[in-house]
């Protein structure tokens, strides 16, 4: 009896053993099976890339802070002491040659012409009874009713009344060109940068009342990278500095829309290059370069702009590929780019780097037009790997 028991317990063990043994195999084999398939995933891993191809690219150095001037100031001075009457420019205003900026007033120059006035008026009315005199004494003398001595003595009073008339006249207008001083005028076309005199206030001969400036034409300062400033003035002279749109948004000074040059953005403007120290040809490794900027509607001001970027205004034809594809050593800075062998395997090619732009780089070396370029960053996968590339047109 109990052998027979034991034997039942034998066989129910058995069985449950092979149960057991059974079901860790198929666990094994479906482990395997995933396994297999996530490597075969990520060997397959989808990676976006595109073609090296002849593309129109500029220079462009980015990043880059500037500093604007105006090339020329003048102060407006009084021309003669006086209480300021009106002031009828205003800060960032654009004024015409020969518009009145401010008019004065001085009473003792008032007074002054009020009494030559009186004097011309006395001086008139003498010369004016001489004068009559003198025409009756020359009738009188024509009949010898007088003696030419008389008349010729009428005449010399006629004469030095009319003298003395005139002398009042010109001694009136010295003192009524005085008050044209009064008015205080524009010397030139430009804009009104200061204005440091207000209405009642009273003034001195020479003291400064405005501050213009020309601001459609301005001076402009910025440190460059030797290597960037080189890739620019390969590709020739022309020159443009984009600001940031945000930094044209809240100005002090109106500008002209109709004066914005055909072919720039409103944030663009073009320059021309005036000065480079230390020279281009030294092995300084930057330059402080003067610039002239073209600002014709006066959008600029005369300030200080971060996060510009220069531009060359003409481009070349090159063989070139997107910046996202290009990776740099931190010691050496050796330029590569992950590329796809004919078996669709990751690998990894040294690259010799010409000028770039805001997308594009030029490759001068190590890629030919046609080959498939990586996008994305391949950090977190192996050189060697097979994956699927999904081809994107730049």
């Amino acid at each position: 009896m109990n052998a027979q028991r034991y034997l039942r317990i034998a066989i129910f063990a058995i069985i449950v053993i092979v149960i057991l043994v059974a079901g860790y195999g198929a666990y094994i084999n479906e482990a395997s099976r995933r396994h297999i398939d996530k490597m075969e995933a990520a060997q397959y891993t989808v990676l976006p890339v595109t073609r090296a191809g002849y593309r129109d690219i500029h220079a462009v150095v980015p990043n880059v802070s500037i500093t604007t001037r105006a090339l020329w100031t003048i102060d407006v001075a009084a021309q003669y002491e006086g209480v300021i009457n009106t002031v009828h420019a205003h800060v960032g205003q654009r004024v015409n040659e020969g518009d009145v900026l401010a008019t004065m007033t001085n009473n003792d120059l008032l007074a002054s012409i009020a009494s030559a006035e009186a004097d011309i008026e006395g001086a008139r009315a003498t010369a004016l009874n001489y004068a009559q005199t003198a025409e009756r004494y020359k009738y009188l003398v024509e009949h010898n009713a007088i003696s030419q001595q008389e008349y010729d003595s009428a005449v010399a009073q006629r004469d030095a009344a009319q003298a003395k008339l005139e002398n009042k006249i010109a001694q009136r207008d010295l003192v009524r060109a005085e008050e044209e001083k009064m008015v205080i005028s524009a010397p030139r076309d430009a804009n009104i940068i200061q204005v440091y005199r207000e209405a009642g206030k009273y003034v001195r001969a020479g003291e400064g009342l405005f501050m213009l400036a020309d601001l459609r034409l301005l001076s402009a300062f910025s440190v460059l990278p030797h290597q960037k400033l080189m890739e620019l003035l390969a590709m020739g002279g022309k020159f443009i500095v984009q600001i940031p749109p945000h930094r044209l948004t809240h100005k002090a000074y109106p500008f002209d829309k109709t004066r914005i040059p055909s072919g720039l953005k409103p944030n663009q403007f073009a320059m021309k290059l005036q000065y480079i120290y230390p020279s281009a040809d030294s092995d300084s490794e930057f330059h402080q370069v003067i610039w002239e900027v073209e600002n014709p509607g006066g959008i600029l001001e005369p300030t200080y702009y971060d996060k510009v970027e220069v531009l060359s205004g003409n481009t070349i034809r090159a063989l070139a590929v997107p910046l996202s594809c290009l990776h740099r050593a931190d010691r050496d800075g050796t330029a590569s780019v992950y590329m796809l062998d004919s078996d669709s395997r990751l690998i990894r090619r040294t690259v010799v780097c010409g000028i770039s732009d805001e997308n594009m780089v030029e490759i001068t070396d190590g890629i030919r037009e046609g080959e498939l370029v990586v996008i994305a960053n391949p950090a977190d996968y192996t050189e060697g790997m097979k994956v699927e590339a999904r081809e994107y047109e730049f």
